[in-house]
C-alpha cells in the first residue's frame, strides 16, 4: 500500500472518530448504513438547509401530535419542546450558527441558543423526561435517514 493511500485511510479514520465523538457510535453506524442503502437527492447547500429545516418541523409536528398552524406561536409545553428539538438537531447535524437557524425560525440567536441548551438539559436526565427523550430519539433517527439521502448538487458540464 502506498503512503498516499495510508494517509487517506488515516485521514478517513480521523474524520470517522470526529463524527463518532459528535453523534455517537450507534448513530454513526446508522448514518453510514443509510448512505449505502439509499438513493441520493441532489441539492445545493442553501436548498439543503431549507429542506432539512422543513422536514424536521413537519416530523416534529407529526411525532409530538401538534397543530401545524400553532407550531411557531403556541406556548404550550409540547410545542416549545418540539421547537427545541428542531433547534438542537439542526445545530447538531448542520453545523449552522445559532444566528442562521434563528433567521429560519424568525427568532433571535438568544432564543435558539436557549432552546437548544434546554433540550440538552432534558436529554441529560432521560429518566425524568422519558417521553421527551423517546420523541427526540425517534426524530433524530428519521432526521439522520433524511440527511443521508441528500447529496451535494453537482455542476452540469457546459
Amino acid at each position: 500500500m502506498s503512503n498516499k493511500t495510508l494517509n487517506n485511510y488515516s485521514k478517513l479514520q480521523q474524520q470517522i472518530d470526529q463524527v463518532i465523538g459528535k453523534i455517537g457510535l450507534d448513530k454513526t453506524i446508522f448514518l453510514l448504513s443509510s448512505f449505502i442503502d439509499s438513493s441520493d437527492i441532489a441539492v445545493s447547500q442553501p436548498q439543503k438547509f431549507q429542506m432539512l429545516s422543513r422536514y424536521l418541523i413537519t416530523e416534529c409536528i407529526r411525532v409530538f401530535e401538534l397543530n401545524d398552524k400553532l407550531f411557531f406561536t403556541s406556548n404550550i409545553q409540547e410545542y416549545r419542546d418540539a421547537r427545541m428539538v428542531c433547534y438542537h438537531l439542526l445545530k447538531k447535524y448542520t453545523g449552522l450558527s445559532y444566528s442562521k437557524i434563528a433567521e429560519d425560525f424568525g427568532l433571535t440567536k438568544r432564543n435558539i441558543l436557549y432552546g437548544a441548551k434546554k433540550c440538552e438539559e432534558k436529554l441529560s436526565v432521560p429518566y425524568y423526561y422519558e417521553g421527551f427523550v423517546e420523541k427526540y430519539d425517534l426524530l433524530e433517527s428519521t432526521f439522520l435517514q433524511f440527511i443521508s439521502k441528500l447529496s451535494p448538487k453537482t455542476e452540469e458540464p457546459n
